[in-house]
């Protein structure tokens, strides 16, 4: 099934063709259809695969070839893009730049979004803070299948001790994800046992929401939305929504791009 992964700076399809609202590049075997329309350029595309999809990116006033101008016919096919003089010098923004935050429900594909958006950087450090699946086997099954997923080239590091990671300079960042984060680190200040060690969780997302706003690197976060669903019924499951909620929040407030994926799909907050 294809993938459309938006952001403000336009979309891409399966990591591959993008498509902005000044035009797009021809990627072979994707066949692209653009339409003029009064909110913006409405993009068609069909996969190799043979998957359909739309998209309509707000126009930034370049002009398209093959006669996307003001007298063109209301549809056309086109291949490529002319930048205005308008455009020229002008960089075109990149959602995987600074700290990028993406979120999501269980299976919403914020993981591989995340990852494609660092596909094209070979020195990223992966930082997974799941553990190493040691103890369960379904767990280090999955871990198996990210691993097979991500390049080659990049690193890795397992751990909860984000902070060291986010204030030197360095490669980029992936840290996946905050949820697995927190729930570690709640374990990791016994508060299930003795919730009177509320403040110590409290000051560890104060001090990770610091290390975030300040760091050097280009970085990019996946973390579970998980307040969407029933109220908990027990006083400790209600706690995590609600301390993942605050993690959710103040990273939100500290990055330059926010994503949200559901059923597959990305958009911009």
């Amino acid at each position: 099934m294809a993938e459309l992964v938006t952001s403000t700076a336009g979309a891409t399809v399966d990591g591959v063709l993008r498509l902005t609202g000044e035009g797009f590049t021809p990627v072979e075997g994707y066949q692209v259809t653009v339409t003029r329309t009064a909110g913006g350029l409405r993009y068609d595309v069909l996969t190799p695969a043979g998957d359909q999809l739309s998209w309509t990116a707000p126009e930034v006033g370049a002009q398209l070839d093959a006669g996307l101008g003001a007298d063109a016919a209301p549809r056309v096919r086109v291949g490529g893009r002319r930048s205005s003089p308008a455009a020229e010098g002008r960089s075109e923004p990149d959602v995987a730049r600074g700290r990028t935050l993406i979120l999501g429900g269980a299976r919403s594909g914020k993981s591989t979004a995340a990852e494609r958006l660092l596909a094209d950087t070979p020195d990223t450090l992966y930082v997974a803070t799941g553990g190493d699946g040691s103890s369960d086997p379904e767990w280090a099954d999955r871990i198996a299948k990210h691993r097979e997923r991500r390049p080659a080239s990049w690193g890795l590091a397992e751990t909860i001790d984000l902070v060291p990671l986010l204030e030197p300079d360095g490669p980029p960042l992936l840290i996946d994800c905050l949820t697995l984060w927190l729930a570690r680190t709640m374990d990791a200040c016994d508060i299930w046992d003795h919730p009177e060690n509320l403040p110590a969780v409290e000051q560890r997302i104060d001090d990770l929401a610091a290390a975030w706003s300040g760091t050097p690197r280009l970085v990019v976060a996946v973390s579970n939305e998980v307040g969407s669903g029933v109220v908990p019924g027990d006083a400790g499951t209600r706690l995590f929504r609600d301390l993942m909620g605050r993690v959710n929040a103040t990273i939100s407030r500290e990055s330059d791009t926010v994503l949200w994926c559901v059923a597959g799909r990305t958009v911009a907050l």
